[in-house]
């Protein structure tokens, strides 16, 4: 029997990436389900919150049950693609791309089949080079199975397939209700392209505590057939603590794992000393790098009704990002995340139910789909022999040139737009951040909200400067349902004073975070920390720069997954001297603005900049500007043009650490020995970079002026995905200048360049 497609019009697809494609899989119902009266059930007594919920949520498991029955084979074409951001304070940047097309043949009783017919990989911010084969993430192992659940994608697209064990509770498995709790909601409403509306409710699933096992979930159900029509989720815990480096000395690799119980490091080497070392350094690793954390911003799966009979996987789209679980205080730099998308998209071809005959012409079993589907010299992976329903049998064109070529193949996400309603996104992450925990559930299982980084031993926390010398820190993070709560100390070695103390309260919204800190910090003013960052982990130079700033302040940043383009920081704080008794009582506000447009695709034109403004009023009251732009241009054989241009300038009665400083960290003035401080301070820059395989080699002139001196450095350098890290080597120009810093030879690593 040949089952035409009848698609609800209106119906908006959901978001979901690989993980995603699990959930794609989500569980279609059939009109034939048993009542949910019918089946055996004991749930807790406090599991459903209102009758609505309780029917619904026990006849979507029955559905479960029985709608894989209705149902012997299908073939489908399923479409997936990816993309990565790379981190960015500055400017986008695309990082990675693949687009990956194959044919699936689905059957209840036989080994899966799937036939590759395109695929593609790009990575522009990792050294832009000629097309390359995507392997994918096998989207059709998850949306081959019509009652896949849609929840059990696991970590297996950030951690690999030795972490993809981490089992997810589904709101949708036998005795969920000892994990989460439902509520019923609002009815969506789908027209199908006959003109017939469906209405689908909307059941709540509350975890019951927070774990990355656990997701916060909404389910829309068809209340006649018990069916799955959409599904949104996040996890109830971003994965951060859980997230660890891993390394293999014997693979020589480095890369992330995921650790449901916080357990120690795991390791691939055989025992013996080698394990010993693997876990040694890991244990550095871990303790140097900062912590890592990734999140689900939203998922969202959509299902189509069938020839009025099957609920089947349509599309699903996924975003989240990864970062680094770091500053989370009063003035640092908040690290910037690398924002994820996936999508697939599932398009049947044909259904065969049960004790029906295949349709002429598509094969009838998955042995004669795999002597169709195949070629002499493909590759084939997986056994059909084995009957075994759970096996995928992979057909690999020998031709891989080609199917980088394919016509089949799904646009890449920079060359087109994303076509995602940014607005209906936000708010079902709305949605989700908003339904908490429940109460109830195993304790045991839950993650703990406190975490310790000791002093001494959380290496990342130590920091030289002329003023501390040695700096030890220690930090205590406590995590709530709106936020965080963290105190991070650093002791110094060089003296009795008191300690650099912070504490920061942090709310979590899906479209900001607020921050609210009191603290005592020692502070520097380079340029590119806007005068109010923290000195950085190994800073020379004259204790005379440095200042100690106490009080309390409020940030407002964009949310986690986003580059931070737009912030606000309101403080009232007492700034004190460390060499000299000055002592200045201010109040004022910061506003940072961080715009960049085009450059996506890197044969394109891009173009953005940042301004910065500081008012401070009560003693010594000044105003502090900062504004700059710089313009990327492709030239031919793939290389690049970059031009930057800033100015800084005080105003008023500024005292001397508020003064703008350069040539420190390179930002603005490469190539001297000392810093430059001046009340107004103008800059440009000259890029050529040409591709290297992986990188970049970059030659640049730089030009400074402060306070009427002008300064000068070329020199030549490597970039590493498109500007995000950089290291240059310049050499300072005296150009008849008399006085002020020497100009030397000096190697300058830089982060988050233009370009």
């Amino acid at each position: 029997m040949l089952i035409r497609s009848r698609f609800p019009r209106g119906f908006s697809c959901g978001l979901i990436p690989i993980p995603l494609l699990l959930l794609a899989l989500g569980p279609p119902g059939t009109a034939s389900a048993q009542s949910p009266d019918t089946l055996p059930s004991d749930p807790p007594q406090d599991a459903y919150l209102d009758e609505t919920a309780r029917r619904l949520i026990l006849g979507a498991k029955a559905a479960r049950d029985t709608s894989r029955l209705a149902i012997d084979a299908y073939t489908a074409v399923i479409r997936e693609r990816v993309a990565m951001e790379a981190p960015s304070f500055r400017r986008d940047r695309p990082w990675v791309s693949g687009e990956r097309a194959v044919r699936v043949r689905w059957s209840r009783t036989e080994p899966n089949i799937v036939h590759v017919l395109g695929t593609r990989f790009r990575r522009p911010g990792l050294g832009a080079g000629d097309t390359e084969f995507f392997p994918g993430l096998r989207a059709e192992r998850f949306a081959a199975d019509p009652v896949g659940d849609p929840f059990n994608f696991g970590i297996a697209m950030f951690a690999g397939p030795r972490n993809a064990a981490v089992t997810m509770r589904s709101p949708l498995e036998p005795e969920s209700e000892r994990h989460y709790q439902f509520r019923s909601g609002d009815t969506l409403t789908l027209q199908l392209e006959d003109g017939e509306v469906v209405r689908a409710v909307a059941v709540t699933a509350i975890p019951r505590y927070r774990s990355i096992r656990l997701v916060s979930a909404i389910i829309w159900i068809d209340p006649e057939s018990h069916a799955i029509a959409r599904v949104a989720y996040r996890l109830a815990k971003k994965v951060d603590r859980e997230m660890s480096w891993r390394v293999r000395l014997g693979s020589r690799s480095l890369g992330f794992g995921v650790n449901v119980q916080d357990s120690a490091l795991e390791s691939s080497s055989e025992e013996g000393l080698p394990r010993f070392l693997d876990r040694l350094l890991g244990g550095v690793i871990n303790e140097t790098m900062p912590r890592m954390e990734m999140d689900i911003t939203a998922v969202v799966a959509d299902y189509g009704l069938w020839d009025m009979r099957h609920w089947l996987p349509r599309s699903v789209k996924w975003t989240g990002y990864v970062g680094i679980n770091e500053g989370v205080n009063a003035t640092d730099f908040v690290p910037p995340s690398s924002p994820v998308t996936i999508d697939w998209a599932v398009e049947i071809e044909e259904i065969s139910e049960r004790g029906t005959i295949a349709v002429a012409g598509t094969p009838a079993s998955a042995a004669e789909a795999l002597r169709l589907w195949s070629h002499e010299g493909d590759s084939i992976g997986g056994e059909v022999e084995s009957g075994d329903p759970a096996e995928t049998v992979t057909i690999t064109p020998a031709d891989r040139v080609a199917l980088t070529a394919s016509d089949l193949l799904p646009p890449s996400f920079w060359d087109e737009d994303r076509a995602f309603d940014e607005a209906t996104l936000a708010g079902i992450a709305s949605e989700l951040e908003a339904i908490g925990t429940g109460e109830g559930g195993d304790a045991e299982e839950a993650a703990s909200p406190w975490f310790f980084q000791p002093p001494g031993k959380t290496l990342r926390l130590l920091r030289y400067n002329p003023v501390e010398r040695l700096s030890v820190g220690t930090r205590l993070h406590r995590d709530f349902s709106w936020g965080a709560a963290v105190l991070t100390a650093k002791v110094a070695t060089g003296g009795l004073d008191i300690p650099d103390v912070d504490l920061t309260l942090r709310r979590d919204h899906p479209r900001r975070r607020i921050l609210v800190s009191f603290y005592r910090s020692l502070r520097s003013g380079d340029v590119g920390g806007g005068g109010d960052g923290s000195p950085g982990l190994y800073v020379t130079g004259d204790p005379a720069d440095f200042h100690w700033s106490q009080g309390a302040a409020v940030r407002i940043l964009p949310s986690a997954g986003d580059r931070n383009w737009l912030s606000l920081r309101l403080f009232a704080q007492q700034d004190i001297d460390v060499v000299g008794d000055g002592k200045r009582d201010r109040i004022g506000a910061a506003l940072g603005w961080r715009p960049w447009w085009g450059g996506v695709d890197p044969g394109s034109v891009g173009g953005g900049g940042g301004a910065g403004v500081r008012v401070s009023a009560g003693d010594n009251p000044h105003v502090r500007a900062l504004v700059e732009g710089a313009l990327v241009v492709p030239l031919p054989r793939r290389m690049s043009l970059g031009v930057q241009a800033g100015a800084a300038r005080v105003w008023g009665d500024p005292a001397g650490h508020d003064l703008w400083r350069i040539g420190e960290t390179g930002d603005w003035l490469r190539g001297h020995e000392d810093a430059v401080r001046a009340s107004r301070i103008a800059m440009a820059r000259v890029d050529v970079q040409r591709p290297l395989r992986f990188l970049r080699l970059s030659v640049f002139g730089d030009w400074a002026r402060a306070d009427g001196d002008d300064f000068y450095a070329v020199g030549a350098g490597l970039v590493f995905m498109e500007g995000t890290l950089r290291l240059d080597v310049a050499r300072g120009l005296r150009r008849g200048r008399v006085g002020g810093p020497e100009a030397v030879l000096r190697v300058h690593l830089l982060g988050d360049a233009f370009f």
